[in-house]
């Protein structure tokens, strides 16, 4: 017999009672997680460094399903922050996704030391402070997920890509052993891993056409086509929930097929 698909209210109360934090939670990925998230029953705890970007997730706030923070990742300060901003508010915190992050492209000799320890900070630093940060509280509860927004690049780098890759790369070993350890306390760790998806970023690389760059890119994935950022959140909801119960240590690519082969 064939499995009962789960009905609507089941999937719109996945995430019910949860207190997640988003970091980069303004645009792209992690907006789209917000977003989701709290369709999904989450209450919301939004960090970002940008204000002008903050107006993205504005109704959200007013509608009182988030709340802002304005962060910088790689300060240790702002950690505390945004804890007592959450625990004030919920109580508890039950999830961390940790997607800031930063992207430097350049040939190794154009590459300078302050490009690697940007880039150290922004995609390694930032994700060990925030599980720092959250880790005795989840220990307390009896456990919790966190979702680190790693990238592809971590895994298959491109011959500019040293700074970026190398990070991403150890973001992912730091993503495993953290969650060996967290077995123990029911705390479960993963990564997703995005592939080429169209957000922000992209969009402003794009130029002046836009929908063409989009097209273009398309052949280059089995699919035929670039991912959107609700499809990464889609995933990140997942390992988030107790359906992901008995998931950890584990990259989840999300590329449409472009990590299956060569």
């Amino acid at each position: 017999m064939a499995a009962k698909a789960p009905d609507e209210k089941t999937i719109m109360t996945l995430l019910h009672g949860k207190v997640a934090i988003i970091t980069g939670g303004t645009a792209g990925i992690g907006r789209a997680t917000a977003e989701l998230m709290i369709a999904r029953g989450a209450k919301v705890v939004i960090t970002g460094r940008d204000l002008e970007r903050a107006k993205n997730i504005q109704p959200l706030v007013d509608a009182g399903q988030a709340i802002f923070v304005q962060q910088d990742t790689t300060h240790e300060k702002t950690w505390e922050v945004v804890m007592a901003v959450a625990l004030k508010a919920f109580g508890r915190v039950d999830i961390l996704v940790n997607n800031a992050g930063s992207i430097i492209v350049k040939p190794l000799d154009q590459l300078s030391l302050d490009d690697m320890c940007l880039m150290v900070a922004a995609n390694l630093d930032s994700t060990f402070l925030g599980m720092r940060a959250v880790w005795p509280h989840m220990v307390a509860y009896g456990g919790g997920a966190i979702i680190n927004v790693s990238a592809l690049m971590g895994e298959k780098t491109v011959s500019i890509g040293l700074a970026y890759s190398a990070t991403k790369g150890a973001q992912q070993a730091l993503t495993k052993s953290a969650a060996l350890e967290g077995a123990a306390h029911n705390i479960r760790v993963n990564s997703v891993l995005p592939g080429l998806i169209w957000s922000d970023g992209w969009k402003r690389m794009a130029g002046p056409e836009p929908d063409k760059t989009k097209a273009n890119l398309g052949p280059s994935i089995p699919m035929q086509r670039v991912g959107e950022p609700r499809e990464i959140a889609e995933a990140i909801v997942f390992l988030a929930s107790d359906d992901a119960c008995f998931i950890t240590g584990s990259d989840m690519a999300i590329d449409g097929g472009k990590s299956a082969g060569f």
